[in-house]
């Protein structure tokens, strides 16, 4: 139901509703059925921390209102009226949707939902909540533990798609949507719609990819208790959509006027050692500066202090985007300095007001040191390939040694194999020469020892997702796949696995399945497979050369 990409909340909440369909989709006992309380527990408490996050925003939206009324006045009032627009959606949902759905699928009255005559076994909790003279939006959590027709779909079927209901929310959600994205464009903000959730269009099919609209696939026999759910997922979604639109709002707060405010200039070198020869780069801007804004910057090499600059070294360069990039050229070892101001017209009173900055940075002749091929890290079971070299110095003449494992010689100069053992966490690597007899070390390297990664284990080119029947069989077969892992001819091979599938309401296994190739057993399941059903291949496992056997991501993917 929602637009663009999710946020981690909103997965969580998809998730939980997949949990819900998968569980109405199996004819579930009423012992099962209680899952749905879980499950639904788990939104309410979500969208009730959502409703904290919105409530304490608008607190800091009015904080910067009454600061300063003339940048934030048109901003606040239309995100004031956004909130009324939401309030007003979440109200009809509970009071118009929810609360009725529940009272004629029960069979009782409004009076008995909240006046229980056993308070224990209460249809509702939070009372408060739901009450319209203390509360902008009501919220309705009922308990479905104490709900007896929480698995009745005739009722809230015949309420939600023969009465109109479901027809009428999805009407109100798709005003409410074009109503946010339309306030939004006239506060300036424009190409949001895609971002904007709530979306009630696009095809939906049912197991045997028969076309049914929105209403049809939310709430066409659909239980009370899942009914409940979808409802108060539609709410969290709501509730996304109006914080979304009130944080771009905030954020314009700042983007129509700029003022500076603690200026401080900033150097940022792309390196601060360099060889002699390359020229040494650098960015010099003024923080939370304004890109349209421009500004000069003078400075001089040598010095630490700009004030003590000798006026024929000074150099001037002009800001582009609100950044001044500098390069000087580095023909001397050692350490050197540079200094200079930043030159900025107050946006008062005009006056040019000079930033001084200053930065260092390290010149040094061309050289080797010993390096890792392997960011330093050496797996487990592999000859990790090292190299180690020293300026003036020979490779025939230097030595290297490892505190744990083994190390060899590799087939080229300065290359080195090594091997390390299984339970080691680092082990450290030493070269070293001779001098005048002496043994003189030259560097000490400190490495991570890990074990080599799992492979993804895939179907053709995909891990999870859409696929043909003919091409899934010509496939042949599960693959594990390394990636762009360092070592390319490290190979692992796929020792067993299994298949699963729903078709028709009926759990099907494979057994298992040894080797990573489809039998014939797999490929009678797919050849059955109809479109929009979901295979999934499990409890992969896979051996490397190191001979241990890993468990690899089961691979969930849809007949298309």
């Amino acid at each position: 139901m929602a637009g663009g990409k999710e946020t981690p909340r909103q997965k969580m909440i998809s998730m939980m509703y997949l949990v819900l369909t998968a569980l109405l989709a199996l004819n579930v006992s009423v012992d099962i059925l209680d899952a749905f309380a879980i499950v639904n527990d788990g939104i309410e408490t979500s969208n009730a921390s959502v409703e904290q996050k919105i409530k304490d925003y608008y607190i800091t939206f009015e904080q910067q209102y009454e600061k300063q009324p003339e940048k934030a006045a048109d901003y606040w009032n239309k995100a004031q009226e956004i909130r009324t627009k939401t309030d007003e959606i979440i109200n009809y949902i509970e009071s118009e949707i929810k609360l009725p759905l529940v009272m004629v699928t029960e069979d009782i009255t409004k009076e008995e939902v909240f006046n229980p005559k056993d308070e224990k076994n209460s249809l509702i909790r939070n009372k408060d909540k739901a009450d319209a003279s203390k509360n902008r939006r009501i919220s309705h959590e009922f308990e479905l533990k104490n709900i007896s027709a929480k698995d009745k779909y005739d009722a809230p079927t015949n309420f939600m798609i023969n009465e109109g209901k479901a027809t009428e929310l999805r009407n109100k959600l798709e005003d409410y949507r074009l109503y946010i994205i339309g306030s939004l464009q006239e506060a300036g903000i424009d190409n949001y719609g895609d971002k904007v959730g709530l979306r009630t269009d696009g095809d939906f099919y049912d197991a045997n990819n028969n076309k049914l609209s929105w209403e049809q696939k939310n709430f066409y026999h659909v239980i009370l208790a899942a009914d409940i759910a979808i409802l108060n997922k539609i709410i969290g979604e709501i509730q996304t959509t109006e914080f979304d639109a009130i944080s771009e709002l905030f954020k314009r707060i700042g983007a129509t006027d700029y003022k500076f405010n603690a200026l401080e200039a900033k150097v940022f070198p792309k390196t601060t050692y360099v060889l002699q020869g390359q020229d040494y780069e650098a960015d010099i801007f003024i923080a939370a500066s304004d890109t349209t804004r421009k500004f000069d910057a003078k400075f001089a090499r040598g010095i630490k202090d700009f004030s003590k600059a000798n006026s024929n070294a000074v150099q001037r360069v002009s800001s582009k985007n609100g950044v001044v990039s500098i390069k000087i050229p580095t023909t001397q070892e050692g350490e050197q300095n540079f200094a200079g101001v930043v030159e900025l017209a107050d946006p008062e009173t005009g006056e040019i007001v000079p930033y001084p900055f200053n930065a260092s940075y390290t010149v040094a002749p061309p050289s080797a040191t010993v390096a890792p091929t392997q960011m330093m890290i050496l797996y487990q079971g592999l000859k990790n390939p090292i190299s180690v070299s020293a300026p003036g110095i020979s490779n025939d003449k230097i030595d290297v040694e490892i505190s744990k494992g083994k190390i060899s010689k590799g087939n080229q100069a300065g290359l080195y194999l090594v091997e390390v053992n299984a339970g080691d966490k680092n082990v450290t690597i030493t070269a070293s020469t001779k001098v005048d007899g002496r043994k003189v070390v030259l560097g000490t390297h400190e490495f991570r020892v890990k074990r080599v990664p799992n492979p993804e284990a895939k179907i053709g080119s995909i891990s999870s997702g859409k696929i043909g029947k003919d091409e899934l069989l010509a496939s042949g077969g599960i693959i594990p796949d390394m990636g762009d892992f360092e070592f390319g001819d490290f190979q692992y091979n796929i020792v067993s696995y299994t298949l699963a599938t729903i078709s028709g309401g009926d759990y099907k296994t494979s057994g298992t399945i040894k080797g990573g190739r489809f039998n014939q057993e797999v490929n009678e399941m797919v050849r059955s497979a109809k479109k929009g059903q979901k295979l999934f291949f499990e409890n992969i496992q896979a051996k490397g050369p190191d001979g241990a056997i890993r468990t690899l991501n089961p691979i969930n993917i849809e007949i298309k």
